[in-house]
């Protein structure tokens, strides 16, 4: 054995996940043939492509087969060779004017030499040859220019965001190519790139020709040349190695997952744990191998020892250095992106030397998770990066570490585009909940200008950005504060006014009955005096009658009579006086006593308005401390318990006060809470690996159709999985229009050439085609009564089909070439977009008068008719929308709805709500008697929403989303299907003190759900 031996004691023969150096090529095994073969292909064509899946070790078949087979010339007396290391990186050029400069793989800007040879790069095709034919005579002879990792020019985030980057990738390889000229004769090129990445090169001619001419793919080892990579090291340097232990390796790196680095790890671990244990005499065996977790865990625990030795500073710094060396790349795989010491210090804003002793500790030969080598001296310029992308994969807290930075960095990529449309006067600030998003993201991850310019130079306007929606939001927030302590004073004071109105009005109540008790009394007493008058009239009429008697029978009383008559006379008018005096006096008092009445009643009015104007106050105080409650259970983790009590109890509030039942930020809170808990209620309708194209719902049923881009119709209920459908129509072209009958008779769709397909919803009835357009069908629309089927094309044509009959006619357009149409809901009407963008409405409402619609510069995308009424909406492709009155011709309103085009408008029946698609890819739910109020908005669709479409009962609002997974996501169109789950969520109640901080001390305290806890809360009276 090999106790003595001075290697044994000294090196490990595996490189771990780094690849193989030149000076390590005596444990470089398996490759042989290979290196032999590139090494002549070289030498004959002075070029060689080295082509291969990531992980199947291109980098060490060159550094340690290729190279030492080139310094093997040099050390033979042949010719002198130099070695020119270069990584693209994120500064292409500049990396290969230091590798030429002979001062590393990284520039220094302030290295006078790189930048003079960086200068020649930039103004001189063939700057490669002139660089290397002035070089000083140290390095006269043979030029051998490895560019590795060559796949980071078309890969490398950083780079993608180069100023000119287009410019700057097309004169690097145009260096490269000239290179190779038969100018240069003494330069030889040799490229690494990945194979899945080749054809990226296809745009570059001259590139093309030279991999063309020259290149060699990498395969996969044989199993032999495999128990060589494992078994031929341990030899070399005197151990031994257990043969079913290499069988055993042999098999687990077959799998396509265990690329020849991990299994160099694996390998490199295993010889550790040997080597710790001291027994040279005894071979590896599987003891040590299952000790180190085999090679699926070997990387994450060794990477996972490491990080928990460090203390807490060092941890953090370590968590930020790999989130600055690693991202994700367009397809959301794990990629590198390698930075200096000076950008990571900025960066992760920590002491050199803090940063160095955590490099250091990851570049160690016993892990090599970081490069440069370990032998390699670090500096400000040294370029830190993994070893190897599978790291990420394998490294489960890394690939944590990926996902968070990911998210941080879209999120900063929105702000920053965001800032961008605000500058430019295309949008506002940031309001809730996003603001506060943002915020959170600022506060947790601090990030810095030398991070941010990696993704978006413009760090300093999305910062100053968000600084400023923050004050604003703050300020608008003090400014809600003393207007709502403004309204409670005034209302306040009316109160008291109106309540001293009260009082007043109640003592002239009483005043008036008073009155009006005085009256009664005195036309009681009248009423008796005229009693007496028209008695004391009837005895004088007794006594005159008396008198005329004693006339008649004696003349000589007549005298007297006459005198008493008289009297009698005078007495009865005295007495209809009186009478009439009373009546007078009774009609007065009857009159104040009505004007008393009247009085009373407007006191009790005035007093019910103060009251009624108290309850709205208050109601709408409710409303927006639900609102306030709902947005901030957004901002609170989601284990939280306060969460859902925040967001259920927000609801109830609104729902208890007659808020709005399309309330953006009420539905916000419990959208957020069902969709972090999993909630059915939001269900992703999976479809085939290609771009959903239509939507639509079959009457009175909770099934719908869909079509894709590959020709097919799929028919889905929303009852089944949602995985469940049924393919009702496969074709080969593309389905992007169809309709369902009213009825749920019929599905009409487009189909290629200028064709209309009707396929029968139910049963076995034979399906048709109608003929009769010349140009693609665009639009298809039934009759209300299902008897008839519109259709326009872009032939211009809109054309009516009897489906009896299954013949058509012309709908007249006066000329104006129609590609889209739709109609009101009683027929009256009928719209459509004409081929320049505009809209056309007209029909049997409007006699032979036709209504153009149109804005300059913009074009109309899309048109629907509001189901309940004869109003209009269009949509246009800067995401205006406008609302329009068929009947009056007149425009009603007109919104900014989406950043990006119209795709799609849809409305909800009768319940008062519109839904709106962009390409931005958002959807949105409005509320069509307030379109002034916010909408609901959907921005976590993850891809552009093609189209819409409500559920036939309304209450589901279903969108197709064009993204990598194309999907239908179903979401409830209202926050009440959410609530109904409410109390699901909910793990107790508010605590009193809870009660006083979010919802306020002056309103009476109420069980979120009643029993929730019970026996964890008590509650009590709140004073």
């Amino acid at each position: 054995m090999a106790s003595g031996n001075k290697l044994y004691e000294s090196f490990s023969p595996f490189p771990g996940l780094r690849p193989f150096t030149p000076e390590e090529s005596d444990f470089f095994f398996g490759r042989e043939r290979e290196s032999e073969e590139i090494f002549l292909k070289l030498l004959r064509s002075r070029f060689v492509a080295v082509t291969g899946a990531s992980g199947s070790g291109k980098s060490s078949l060159v550094q340690g087969g290729l190279i030492p087979r080139i310094k093997s010339l040099s050390e033979a007396g042949e010719t002198q060779w130099r070695i020119v290391n270069v990584r693209p990186g994120s500064d292409p050029l500049g990396n290969l004017a230091s590798a030429l400069s002979g001062n590393g793989p990284v520039r220094d800007p302030n290295d006078e030499i790189q930048s003079e040879i960086l200068k020649v790069l930039r103004d001189n095709p063939d700057g490669i040859g002139e660089v290397i034919r002035n070089a000083p005579p140290r390095f006269r002879g043979k030029t051998l220019l490895f560019i590795d990792q060559f796949e980071e020019l078309f890969r490398d985030v950083s780079f993608q965001s180069y100023p000119d980057r287009e410019k700057e990738l097309s004169r690097f390889v145009t260096l490269l190519t000239n290179s190779v000229s038969h100018n240069n004769p003494d330069i030889y090129l040799v490229i690494a790139i990945r194979s899945d990445l080749i054809t990226e090169c296809s745009h570059y001619r001259g590139f093309t020709n030279l991999i063309n001419g020259s290149n060699y793919m990498v395969s996969k080892m044989s199993r032999e040349a495999m128990r060589e990579v494992i078994a031929g090291p341990i030899k070399t340097i005197g151990a031994e190695i257990d043969d079913d232990l290499v069988e055993l390796l042999v098999d687990e790196v077959s799998n396509p997952d265990h690329q020849l680095p991990i299994l160099q790890h694996a390998l490199m671990r295993t010889w550790m744990r040997w080597k710790e244990l001291n027994e040279p005499d005894r071979p590896i065996d599987f003891s040590d191998y299952f000790a180190i977790g085999t090679i699926r865990d070997a990387i994450s625990r060794h990477a996972d020892e490491i990080y928990e030795k460090l203390n807490g500073t060092e941890k953090k710094i370590c968590e930020r250095l790999f989130k600055n060396i690693t991202g994700s790349g367009p397809d959301n795989k794990g990629i590198r992106l390698p930075s200096t010491i000076r950008d990571l210090r900025s960066s992760v804003q920590c002491e050199y030397d803090e940063l160095i002793n955590v490099v250091e500790k990851f570049r160690d030969p016993s892990i090599s998770l970081l490069t440069p080598h370990y032998s390699v001296p670090l500096n400000d310029n040294s370029a830190i990066d993994l070893s190897h992308e599978s790291i990420i994969l394998l490294w489960s807290r890394l690939r944590q570490w990926v996902t968070e930075e990911s998210a941080s960095v879209q999120m900063y990529l929105r702000l920053s585009e965001s800032s961008s449309l605000y500058q430019q006067g295309k949008a506002g600030l940031l309001k809730q909940p996003d603001l506060q998003l943002a915020l959170n993201w600022r506060d947790q991850n601090k990030p810095t200008l030398s991070w941010a310019v990696k993704y978006d130079p413009a760090f300093e306007r999305a910062m100053v950005y968000l600084r400023t929606s923050e004050k604003e939001f703050l300020e608008s927030e003090e400014r809600k504060i003393r207007q709502t302590k403004w309204r409670l004073r005034k209302i306040r004071m009316i109160s008291s006014i109106l309540g001293g109105l009260a009082i007043l009005a109640g003592l002239i109540t009483l005043i008036s009955l008073g009155l009006k008790f005085s009256a009664d009394k005195q036309r009681r007493t009248i009423e008796e005096q005229k009693k007496e008058a028209e008695a004391r009239e009837m005895v004088a009429e007794e006594h005159a009658s008396a008198a005329l008697m004693r006339s008649m029978l004696s003349d000589s009383a007549a005298a007297a009579a006459r005198r008493e008559h008289d009297a009698e006379k005078v007495m009865r008018l005295r007495a209809e006086n009186e009478i009439i005096s009373g009546r007078k006096q009774f009609e007065y008092v009857v009159r104040e006593s009505e004007n008393a009445i009247r009085e009373g009643i407007l006191a009790r009015m005035m007093a019910d308005s103060a009251l009624r104007l108290k309850e709205e106050t208050g109601r709408l105080r409710m409303i927006s401390l639900a609102k306030s409650m709902s947005l901030r259970s957004l901002q609170l983790p989601l284990q939280d318990e306060l969460q859902p009590l925040l967001a259920y109890q927000a609801y109830l509030f609104n729902r208890d006060n007659t808020g709005s039942r399309n309330d953006a930020d009420i539905y916000a809170g419990l959208y957020n809470l069902a969709k972090n808990r999993g909630s059915s209620k939001i269900r992703n309708f999976s479809a085939p690996a290609s771009p959903v194209g239509n939507i639509a719902f079959i009457p009175g049923k909770n099934e719908f159709f869909s079509s894709d881009s590959r020709g097919n119709i799929l028919r889905w209920d929303m009852d089944a999985g949602d995985k469940s459908f049924r393919v009702v129509y496969s074709g080969d072209e593309v389905v992007d229009v169809m309709a369902v009958s009213p009825g749920s008779d019929w599905l009409a769709f487009g189909k290629k050439d200028n064709v209309i397909g009707m396929i029968p919803v139910e049963g076995n009835e034979q399906g048709f085609e109608l003929k009769g357009h010349s140009g693609k069908i665009r639009s298809l629309v039934f009759s209300y009564d299902g008897r008839y089927l519109y259709s326009a094309a872009l032939d211009g044509r809109v054309l009516k089909w009897d489906l009896t009959a299954r013949t058509s006619t012309d709908v007249g357009t006066g000329g104006i070439m129609v590609t889209s149409v739709v109609l009101s809901l009683n027929n009256d009407y009928m719209a459509g977009i004409s081929d320049r963008g505009k809209g056309i409405v007209w029909g049997t409402g409007m006699k032979d008068r036709k209504l153009t619609i149109e804005s300059e510069g913009k074009k109309i995308l899309n048109i629907r008719f509001k189901p309940d009424d004869d109003r209009i909406a269009v949509g246009y492709d800067d995401g205006t929308i406008e609302l329009w009155d068929a009947a009056l011709g007149e425009k009603i309103s007109g919104f900014k709805a989406h950043q990006g085009a119209v795709s799609d408008i849809r409305f909800n029946g009768n319940n008062r709500q519109m839904a709106t698609a962009g390409s931005d890819g958002s959807l949105k739910l409005w509320d069509t008697d307030d379109l002034s109020a916010a909408p609901v908005t959907f921005t976590d669709n993850e891809g552009v929403v093609i189209s819409c479409d409500f559920s036939h009962d309304g209450a589901m609002i279903l969108s197709a989303v064009a993204s990598e997974k194309p999907r239908i996501i179903a979401r409830p169109a209202f926050a009440d299907t959410f609530a109904a789950d409410g109390c699901t969520y909910v793990t107790r109640n508010f605590t009193p003190e809870e009660w006083i901080a979010y919802v306020g001390k002056d309103i009476a305290y109420e069980e979120t759900c009643s029993g929730a806890d019970d026996h964890r809360i008590r509650i009590r009276q709140i004073r």
